[in-house]
């Protein structure tokens, strides 16, 4: 276990960042909201290059410096040591002149605003790095920093020379990871391990699935990186956790870099309902007693059991990519409108971490959709990753929205959204959630209930509405995602 520290360094830093190309400012759509960007490996002599960074951007914890309160769960927890470094994670690939990076920042979320200044960063201070489309996801660990101010009292504000030096490592990170590009390859696996996740609101709808990217050195090299995406919320510390740490993430990155070597990386799948380690009970695999909820052990417990049957399923059929390997990315700009009144009043206030609120009373947002295919193109792609900016329900992805409608939901005949999923190509399908953004929880529309009667018999609201932007979100988001796939109109009539 790692060694508990009260004083951390002021020079620490980092962030989680996904890069890919664009023209004009790097990862910027263009006027349309549109933006594409490609590459293969056909032309004579272009091959697949990949490189992977870390940066540590662990707040200073102790008697002497600004206190940090804790993100997630409720209010009043201010942090009382280091359990573990969070860090920002870059995985840049390249080939036929795309260039992608792929950088996981331990964070509760970070805003769009920020990406945007990120993006800016690079092109600024790394112009070496020349052009590229960047997408920041966050972990969405529940034992980080309070960077947004839902969770600090009134009397103290998000620190903004954190953020900016939040935002300097994700630039730094992504800056290395480009240095350290070298011939590469890559495979995909994917697991079902649904015993590790318990859905927490009705319907109960779990996307089980576990997937995992390898990043091998071409011809027997060193390894580059692996990336796994599972959608269950990392917040297996519990609620009276004190202790900073990437949660169970931390683990399951330590087993991936132990097992297959290179820099591990996490991204959150679709993890709203919301789907939680909370109530999964884990056993020590040495004793075989029951570890007690909510303490570091557990924790470590949970993110090795999840490591190892990814790192099993990729040893046991992992899928390779073409030799001719085609990266492209698909980006809309949206406009998600901004109803919750809790929201509205924070950015008013200040006590929310700024970010710009249109005329129209919306959010600048983003999706994106990356496809890994062959250069030839004839096959099809063979793993399509959707970047999802925010915390989206499992049923908005793999399908099982209410049907037929409870009657206590708020917005009556409102149409279900089409599933992400089924629209999606290729064998494996992730979503990397809290991308480019954190618009809190994105829930099909027709399941909307925080006004009584409420669904499903119940006396009160479940939890959900209270964290998210409304109940546009989803077919905004999901309207996007179909525009880029071609499966029907983005924008759907409010």
């Amino acid at each position: 276990m790692p060694t508990f520290r009260a004083i951390r360094p002021a020079a620490c830093r980092a962030l989680i960042v996904l890069l890919l190309p664009a023209a004009g400012l790097a990862g910027c759509a263009s006027a349309s909201g549109e933006s594409r960007a490609s590459g293969g490996s056909g032309e004579p002599g272009t091959i697949l290059r990949a490189g992977a960074a870390v940066r540590v951007f662990t707040p200073e914890v102790g008697p002497d410096a600004r206190p940090v309160r804790i993100a997630g769960f409720g209010q009043g927890r201010d942090a009382t040591a280091v359990h573990d470094d969070l860090t920002a994670r870059a995985l840049v690939l390249e080939t036929g002149g795309a260039a992608i990076a792929l950088v996981a920042l331990d964070l509760i979320g970070f805003f769009h605003d920020d990406i945007v200044k990120i993006r800016e960063e690079v092109r600024d201070r790394h112009p070496e790095v020349g052009t590229m489309s960047i997408v920041i996801a966050s972990t969405h660990t529940h034992a980080g920093p309070d960077v947004i101010g839902l969770w600090s009292p009134a009397d103290r504000r998000v620190d903004p020379a954190f953020i900016a030096r939040i935002r300097s490592a994700a630039a730094d990170a992504v800056a290395e990871a480009w240095s350290r590009r070298r011939p590469a390859r890559l495979s995909f696996a994917s697991v079902d391990v649904p015993e590790l996740i318990h859905d927490s609101r009705l319907p109960e709808v779990i996307d089980p699935s576990a997937f995992l990217m390898r990043v091998e050195g071409d011809a027997g090299a060193e390894p580059i990186a692996t990336l796994l995406s599972f959608p269950s919320h990392p917040e297996s510390l519990g609620r009276t956790n004190t202790l900073i740490s990437g949660d169970y993430p931390w683990a399951a990155r330590l087993l991936l870099e132990k097992e297959l070597g290179g820099v591990g990386l996490f991204f959150s799948g679709d993890l709203g309902g919301m789907l939680t380690p909370s109530g999964v009970n884990m056993t020590d695999p040495e004793s075989g007693e029951t570890l007690t909820a909510g303490t570091p052990r557990a924790t470590q417990a949970y993110g090795e059991t999840l490591a190892r049957r990814a790192i099993a399923a990729w040893r046991a059929g992992a899928a390779p990519a073409p030799a001719d390997v085609r990266l492209e990315l698909d980006s809309r700009s949206i406009r998600v409108p901004l109803d919750n009144a809790r929201f509205r009043a924070g950015l008013d206030s200040g006590q929310i971490w700024a970010r710009a609120v249109g005329p129209d009373g919306s959010l600048a947002s983003e999706v994106a959709i990356l496809t890994v295919s062959g250069a030839a193109g004839d096959t099809g792609p063979l793993a399509q990753l959707a970047c999802v900016p925010g915390e989206i329900y499992p049923e908005l992805v793999i399908g099982g929205i209410q049907a037929p409608q409870d009657p206590g939901a708020d917005v009556q005949g409102a149409p279900p959204e089409r599933p992400l999923r089924p629209m999606m190509r290729g064998r494996f399908r992730p979503v990397l959630g809290l991308c480019n953004d954190e618009l809190g929880y994105i829930i099909p529309r027709s399941e909307w209930d925080e006004a009584p009667p409420f669904a499903y018999g119940r006396s009160g609201p479940q939890y959900g509405e209270i964290n998210s932007t409304g109940p546009m979100a989803a077919p905004t988001v999901l309207g996007a995602f179909a525009e880029i796939l071609g499966a029907r109109p983005a924008r759907p009539p409010r």
